[in-house]
């Protein structure tokens, strides 16, 4: 039996409390975790080290979910990686510029569990 991808995700969002929460989720399912309170810090890590999947969260001070998108495609190698937008914000504007710009996912926090492991199953196939 061959063994299982560990996939690296990466988790952007500037609540710290929302990042021990949701880390502890992802390593408790088995996947690798890269997490960045700072978006602009996240370009510059995504400069060195490209996750199979980002978690982005809309609303952050500095540069919010929209703006860390479109400089995401000037990181060679990273206009590609799979967006999933975990926000605060249910307003269908929001929404429907998030999947304008490429996000596969537009999901409104909070999220349990179950709900998490089943996106992910499905997002990373």
């Amino acid at each position: 039996m061959e063994p299982k991808i560990k996939h690296k995700i990466m988790l952007i969002d500037d609540s710290s409390t929302n990042n021990i929460l949701y880390e502890s989720i992802l390593l408790d399912e088995g996947y690798d975790v890269i997490v960045c309170e700072d978006p602009k810090f996240a370009l510059k890590r995504l400069q060195k080290e490209i996750p199979h999947l980002i978690i982005l969260d809309l609303m952050m001070p500095g540069m919010d979910g929209f703006h860390f998108l479109e400089k995401k495609k000037e990181i060679e190698g990273a206009a590609n990686i799979p967006v999933v937008m975990l926000t605060a914000r249910m307003d269908i504007e929001s929404e429907q510029k998030a999947l304008s710009m490429g996000v596969m996912e537009y999901i409104i926090k909070p999220v349990g569990i179950n709900e998490i492991t089943e996106l992910l199953s499905k997002v990373l196939l």
